[in-house]
């Protein structure tokens, strides 16, 4: 008809949808979730807090003064503010033996390798909210004349698998890395003894050295 005004039907379109400046959206993409964009990605490790206990130097210490050997355990003598630390032990595969001054045993393995049920064992753990790295341990193993003429020391953060030297003659610091954000247990195994009733000890004192951050 003369006179009359036909509007495009894209703008009649945009007419029923709302305001002609307004975006477009898509029936489809109603159900999308929008990103957060400050949550971390799904598989961001989560932080288990802060450490208010840093520390360097010893952590634990065990002294077997005064102890008969043939004890079942032997606790923490000292440590670090926050630290747990647990008894040193021995192993079911072990015989406890009389020995002043020492946690003392029988029964090692008379094999070029170690016997992986037989050894003392001690468990260390950081307070909450912090890591614990492991340095090396100050350890006076004493071996007697048919006991194992080796010993390593190896520890839980990768199944006992690494090992480091530990002299079955002298006092010594042994050199070992670990870490984590829990427990870790600490072993300390002795074999290629030349008869089932030689012994291996942990004598005088046992320290453990490294960090809490």
């Amino acid at each position: 008809m003369l006179g009359r005004t036909v509007l495009p039907a894209l703008a009649l379109a945009a007419c029923a949808r709302g305001r002609s400046d307004e975006p477009i959206v898509d029936g489809s993409m109603t159900d999308a979730k929008v990103p957060d964009a400050g949550a971390p990605p799904i598989d961001s490790p989560t932080s288990s807090g802060t450490c208010t206990m840093a520390f360097a130097g010893t952590l634990a210490t065990w002294s077997f003064v005064g102890e008969a050997g043939s004890q079942a355990s032997t606790a923490v003598t000292t440590k670090a503010t926050g630290v747990t630390a647990g008894a040193v032990t021995r192993s079911a595969g072990l015989t406890a033996t009389a020995g002043t001054g020492s946690i003392n045993s029988s029964n090692w393995a008379l094999t070029a390798a170690r016997d992986l049920t037989k050894y003392y064992a001690f468990t260390i753990t950081p307070p909450a909210g912090c890591e614990l790295t492991i340095t090396g341990a100050a350890v006076d193993a004493k071996s007697s004349g048919t006991g194992p003429v080796s010993a390593v020391i190896s520890n839980s953060t990768d199944t006992y698998a690494a090992t480091a030297t530990v002299s079955t003659a002298t006092a010594g610091n042994v050199a070992f890395a670990a870490m984590a954000n829990g427990m870790i247990e600490v072993r300390v195994y002795g074999y290629a003894a030349t008869g089932t009733g030689g012994t291996l000890r942990l004598q005088n004192a046992l320290s453990i050295t490294g960090e809490l951050r």
